[in-house]
């Protein structure tokens, strides 16, 4: 194929004429900035968490709360320091669609309630504390 000095030409032409006219400012789109709740309603909310038991949500939501928060990293950290079990543990329940154990749950409203910091994290811990407390006594409740 042979291309023409004309037709490099009228390209090269085309193409400064396209770099000389200066573009539309396009503004960013606003970011959708949700809170750490609505972030985790809405993870919370999907097919894989959405046929758990009451207790395996409640560690599933506190694991997605220390996530958004900092705390942790992987579900294996979540396990060894929050749940103080083996690593593969929180894993396991949402594989096996398991209910935790009693002790499983106290140790994670334990160690949350051992967290100490800022005021606005500290309101999210206080509410899963709680939150927890109530799935032990109902549970507890079921045996008298």
């Amino acid at each position: 194929m042979i291309v023409s000095f004309e037709d490099i030409a009228e390209n090269m032409r085309k193409i400064r004429k396209h770099l000389n006219t200066p573009e539309e400012l396009v503004p960013p789109a606003p970011k959708n900035t949700k809170n750490v709740d609505e972030e985790v309603a809405d993870e919370l909310s999907n097919p894989p968490y959405s046929d758990q038991t009451e207790d395996a949500q409640f560690i599933t939501k506190c694991y997605k709360y220390l996530r958004k928060l900092g705390y942790i990293d992987s579900q294996y950290q979540f396990s060894e320091q929050f749940l103080n079990k083996n690593k593969y543990y929180f894993g396991m329940l949402l594989c096996e669609h398991r209910k935790p154990s009693i002790d499983c749950v106290h140790n994670l409203i334990r160690n949350i309630s051992d967290l100490n910091d800022g005021v606005t994290k500290r309101l999210y811990l206080d509410r899963l504390y709680e939150e927890g407390q109530s799935i032990i006594t109902r549970r507890l409740l079921k045996y008298l």
